[in-house]
């Protein structure tokens, strides 16, 4: 198995994560429209994506947290939108944001991911400081 037999680039900005059986968006919500999203912001920007058939596809949704935490490696370093090292395979677009929202919610706080560190925070789902979301769907 090659270093990077894990993901596949399948040409049309998704990549398929063959250890999840998921594809991912290559880019993330910062990425695709230049502003941070806050949960629902997000959610707005996913229906979006699935509206707009993404690659053929009109069912992404947002990582759950044991999906959003695997994309972290710290073996893998790509650069966030500050040009800093986030713990992110490089076959992801560089400039993203260091995060990710995913589906986890309890209360009004949604569960994060940090690329940079590989914290996991809670923080309100009306937060949109530094906030993206990138979206996967099911193979």
């Amino acid at each position: 198995m090659t270093e990077n037999a894990r993901y596949i680039d399948n040409g049309n900005g998704t990549i398929t994560d063959t250890q999840t059986n998921l594809m991912c968006k290559k880019t993330d919500s910062f990425q695709d429209t230049k502003k941070w999203k806050n949960w629902f912001t997000g959610h707005e920007y996913m229906q979006i994506v699935s509206l707009e058939r993404f690659g053929g596809f009109e069912d992404w949704r947002y990582p759950y947290e044991d999906e959003a935490y695997s994309l972290f490696e710290l073996d893998k370093t790509s650069q966030d939108k500050y040009g800093d090292d986030i713990y992110l395979d490089p076959i992801f677009e560089p400039g993203s944001a260091g995060v990710t929202w995913t589906e986890d919610t309890k209360d009004s706080s949604a569960l994060i991911i940090q690329y940079e560190d590989g914290i996991k925070v809670w923080p309100s789902q009306y937060a949109n400081l530094n906030m993206a979301v990138r979206l996967v769907r099911n193979l």
